[in-house]
């Protein structure tokens, strides 16, 4: 069988050669269009997932279903020359994620469905994630690999069903590759632990060894061997104002067990991390690197950074059809609380510096807003009527004043924001192996 270019970098990476590849989680089109661009200057292949919290068959809080998800990454690739043959497409903490308060039977359901959709919409890359309980599991008993396992098992069995079904015009390569694993840092963050744990190695070959069993039960052998890594908590992670580094001691008996195994680690949260501590990670192993909240942190530490930009060049009077960005952000964060609240706790004002500043980058759920995205309009306009004054880019946007001065990229809000988003993720890539160049091209 051929190996698809997902497998050939895992299979460079179990060979010592420290190749990775990074995973940008995120429906952000800003971010999506950053990812783009590099993907097209580099060369390397642009991995982008979706969360069952951002799609699913409902619309997830995107609104988007894996078929739309699916045609907005790749007619964003065409407007920005990526073929599609170097996006992967990938669906993150694909299972019951967001039907906990369902029995086993009814969120099983939804689940099967959700992987299904994604299968079908060429998503290729499926991490199985069934590491909740269900309204239906005791909360008095233990929660067993192989419970996790078995419910895994029966999401890989639906991948493979609507793999099989598909017309042969519409298969991308090879059937799906699997990741499993159940220990995993909260997505967006935790709000719960101190300082991340790491994964034993004893319950990491059991893991494999269990998912392995429940797989062979239901007749999915030929799927196993397309499992190609397991997701384990590395001590990585980011909270409100804290972070924590990567520690290779730490994990040198995880990633000495992993290296004896056919699987790669995936790692989750390695948001704001390092670049020196990234490339530890692609060479312990981790030869998948997830990303999300930095990146739209990213974007929106731009937007800040040009609308101080805005408010020097129109001034403050009421008549100047400022943007009011990020007055328009907070405000529509403080009238659906519902994404921010739970990890924004202390007083009004403590609360509203999270809003603006905080590591957890709760900001994401609302920069789709209408809202937000009339305002971030109406502020990329006000600054695109002529190139911005060198003296405002040096200081409000200093990396971006000297790649304008050196002709690397234009004068322009829209390459702005684009090649501020580009910086996080060319620490990614040069991790990986992948950066060839560390500026965006002159369009």
């Amino acid at each position: 069988m051929t190996m698809t270019l997902l497998q050939q970098i895992i299979a460079a990476n179990k060979a010592g050669q420290g190749r990775g590849i990074y995973s940008c989680c995120s429906a952000n089109i800003d971010v999506l269009r950053a990812v783009l661009r590099r993907a097209r200057l580099t060369g390397s292949p642009a991995l982008i997932e979706s969360t069952a919290n951002q799609v699913n068959q409902f619309g997830g809080y995107t609104g988007m279903t894996p078929d739309n998800f699916a045609e907005l990454v790749y007619r964003l690739a065409r407007e920005e020359g990526v073929p599609a043959s170097q996006v992967i497409l990938g669906g993150d903490h694909l299972g019951p994620l967001t039907w906990t308060d369902l029995p086993e039977d009814e969120a099983m359901a939804h689940a099967e469905r959700l992987v299904a959709d994604c299968v079908r919409a060429g998503y290729s890359k499926i991490h199985l994630d069934t590491s909740m309980r269900l309204a239906s599991d005791d909360p008095a008993l233990a929660f067993p690999v192989t419970v996790c396992a078995a419910r895994g098992a029966r999401l890989a069995a639906a991948c493979e069903q609507a793999y099989a079904k598909l017309p042969d015009h519409d298969r991308c390569g090879e059937p799906p590759s699997y990741v499993i694993g159940s220990e995993v840092p909260v997505p967006g963050g935790d709000v719960k632990v101190g300082a991340m744990g790491v994964s034993d190695p004893d319950d990491a070959l059991k893991t494999i060894e269990a998912y392995r069993a429940a797989f062979d039960s239901q007749g999915l052998s030929a799927a196993f061997s397309r499992v190609i890594a397991l997701v384990l908590e590395m001590g990585v992670e980011f909270h409100e104002f804290t972070l924590d580094e990567y520690d290779r001691t730490r994990t040198a008996e995880l990633v000495a067990a992993m290296r004896a195994t056919p699987l790669c680690i995936e790692g989750h949260s390695t948001d704001f991390q390092t670049a020196a501590n990234l490339r530890s990670l692609c060479e312990d192993g981790v030869a998948i690197l997830k990303v999300g909240p930095a990146f739209t942190f990213a974007a929106r530490e731009a937007l800040y950074s040009l609308e101080q930009i805005e408010q020097e060049l129109l001034g403050d009077s009421s008549d100047a059809g400022l943007s009011r960005f990020r007055a328009t952000l907070d405000e529509v964060m403080c009238a659906d609380p519902r994404y921010w609240r739970p990890y924004y706790p202390g007083t009004e004002e403590a609360q509203r510096f999270a809003r603006a500043w905080s590591f957890y980058d709760r900001a994401r759920y609302y920069l789709n807003d209408p809202r937000v995205q009339a305002a971030q309009n109406v502020l990329l306009e006000n600054l695109s009527r002529s190139p911005l004054p060198l003296p405002l880019l040096s200081q409000y946007l200093p990396r971006r004043y000297k790649r304008v001065r050196t002709g690397a990229i234009r004068n322009d809000a829209h390459e702005l924001l684009y090649d501020h988003i580009g910086d996080t993720i060319d620490t990614y890539l040069d991790a990986t192996g992948a950066n060839q160049e560390t500026t965006a091209p002159t369009k």
